[in-house]
């Protein structure tokens, strides 16, 4: 059965209360901004940390970790370690967006680090619900658990190949991540949703009839 793929989380484009509320339980040092993404020649999708450590090379400023901030509106956060840089107090993301955002949501977190002389050293990832649903609370144990097997295994030509009865069980996360994250698509929609699909119909016009289904198989 060929899995329903969605872009559930995506950068906002305005930041409410909610949202600011979650990303103060990450860090309380200060609270979340918007930065400007202004890729640097070269920079590399996923690789903020060598991104900014190659252009402080030649330009004045500073590394800043924290983290970036996508939203599943009135679901979770879903934030991914990330470096900035910081010159007179602006800051610019030089790293590019894999879908062409013109900015993010920062979290700067004082407590971050990266070990350059590390070669199995990666941004750290979390999730925060912002819904009560049992079903969040399920999905973001399963990502958590997907992510520390993963970050056994070393990447090699920017993938990560995982065997033996971790390659089984990340199978069978899989398999309940998306039926989980399905669930939740259907009970946080209404006729005003859009489809997650991108499509820009509503979900009851697109995709719905298909999700019922692959709800009834998985």
């Amino acid at each position: 059965m060929q899995p329903l793929s969605f872009t559930l989380t995506r950068s906002p484009d305005r930041l409410t209360p909610a949202v600011q509320a979650a990303c103060l339980r990450i860090s309380a040092a200060t609270g979340p901004f918007f930065v400007d993404r202004s890729p640097m020649p070269g920079g590399l999708i996923n690789k903020c940390t060598f991104n900014v450590k190659q252009f402080l090379e030649a330009n004045p400023g500073e590394m800043v970790l924290g983290w970036e901030v996508c939203v599943w509106d009135g679901v979770l956060l879903d934030c991914i370690g990330h470096a900035v840089v910081k010159h007179h107090d602006q800051y610019r993301c030089v790293t590019p967006s894999r879908y062409a955002d013109a900015k993010l949501l920062f979290l700067p977190d004082p407590s971050l680090a990266f070990d350059f002389a590390d070669p199995m050293a990666r941004m750290p990832a979390i999730q925060v619900a912002l819904s009560t649903r049992p079903e969040v609370r399920r999905l973001i144990e399963v990502e958590d658990t997907e992510r520390r097997i993963k970050i056994a295994y070393p990447v090699a030509s920017g993938q990560i190949v995982v065997q033996g009865e971790d390659a089984v069980r990340l199978q069978h996360l899989a398999r309940e991540k998306q039926r989980l994250m399905l669930k939740v698509v259907l009970a946080t929609s209404d006729h005003r949703t859009p489809c997650p699909c991108g499509s820009g119909k509503k979900l009851r016009k697109c995709h719905r009839t298909d999700i019922e289904r692959t709800l009834q198989l998985l």
